[in-house]
């Protein structure tokens, strides 16, 4: 689930100041995200809070890929990529 925590702190990622109905794109985006690293078999523990830096960092750089029209988004998506590497080895699993 995303919390308000996650989501201000994806809009601060995304430099979107304001409140409106692009923040809903952006939930998504982190939901996706969410679902992403649970289908590599991330413990629920790890993304009902989204506290861990590693899984947060990931998640702020997947919804930083794919929201509007990103010019770096293949850097970016190589990065997320990197990211589920290390999170995969990392014991995140349940």
């Amino acid at each position: 689930m995303v919390t308000q925590e996650l989501l201000n702190a994806a809009k601060i990622r995304l430099r979107k100041t304001t409140s409106n109905v692009l923040d809903e794109d952006i939930k998504q985006l982190l939901e996706v995200a969410i679902r992403d690293l649970e289908r590599i078999g991330v413990a629920d523990i790890y993304l009902s809070a989204c506290d861990d830096p590693l899984i947060r960092e990931a998640i702020l750089t997947f919804a930083n890929a794919n929201y509007g029209s990103n010019p770096d988004r293949d850097k970016l998506m190589n990065a997320y990529d990197m990211f589920l590497t290390k999170i995969k080895g990392g014991g995140y699993s349940g």
